[in-house]
């Protein structure tokens, strides 16, 4: 009787405990804007509220680096890993 009780309430801790809780931060990321001028493109990106104007391709933003600038598209990447922001239509804003 105690064995199965042991057993059972290991069992129902090990399972709650790993139920795929996530404690990862995620960053809040927004596309404000982009540009093509004569001396390169740039891109106005928003991270967990803070604004980081026009930064221009090949820079930092915060921890993320802008690989890629496109018109209403921006390629973003952190740690080799890819993240890709586009600009939503104003209505949708």
């Amino acid at each position: 009787m105690k064995k199965s009780l042991i057993i059972s309430f290991i069992l129902l801790f090990s399972c709650t405990a790993f139920a795929g809780i996530s404690t990862k931060k995620q960053d809040i990321l927004k596309l404000i804007g982009t540009t093509e001028a004569s001396n390169g493109k740039f891109a106005w990106v928003e991270i967990n509220g803070e604004d980081y104007g026009w930064t221009r391709e090949g820079r930092n933003v915060g921890k993320y680096r802008i690989v890629m600038v496109e018109m209403g598209k921006v390629k973003l990447e952190l740690f080799g890993r890819i993240v890709e922001l586009k600009l939503l239509p104003k209505d949708t804003q």
